[in-house]
């Protein structure tokens, strides 16, 4: 990182922002401006992310398997999961339903899909979670979320 300070980076944030960095700052022996302070906190996020960068973990589950997933990955100290409610078909191929008398094949099948960012360190342990509940193999992927 370059010691010249020539650019101006304007900054909006909340009372609540500004008294976090007021604490960390008199936790530093020299006790930065709140300017050197936030300047120092952005490059340690930032050393942080390259050391331990995340992934996004994405699964298909059923429907009726979501909570028991849920509960399994909330067990591990994951604190968020997007799910959205998806169709589509797998080995299934969909299936065979009755309405009104009338037969008629349903090609696509209710599913859930779960996305949760994880530390790299996790990924493993959250997706043996998933398969375990969700009772296959290989239901989870793990991609990098990197931003650069």
């Amino acid at each position: 990182m370059s010691d010249k300070l020539d650019q101006r980076i304007q900054l909006v944030a909340s009372v609540e922002f500004g008294r976090v960095v007021d604490e960390w700052r008199r936790t530093q022996q020299d006790l930065p401006s709140r300017s050197e302070a936030i300047r120092r906190l952005v490059h340690l996020g930032l050393q942080y992310e390259e050391d331990a960068p995340m992934r996004m973990v994405t699964a298909i589950v059923r429907p009726h398997k979501y909570d028991a997933v849920r509960e399994a990955l909330t067990q591990l100290g994951v604190s968020g999961i997007t799910a959205t409610q998806v169709q589509g078909f797998g080995r299934q191929r969909g299936h065979t339903e009755f309405y009104r008398g009338a037969e008629y094949k349903v090609a696509e099948v209710p599913k859930i899909r779960i996305d949760v960012a994880v530390a790299s360190s996790m990924v493993e342990a959250v997706i043996s979670a998933i398969e375990k509940v969700a009772g296959r193999k290989r239901s989870a992927t793990a991609r990098s979320s990197s931003r650069r």
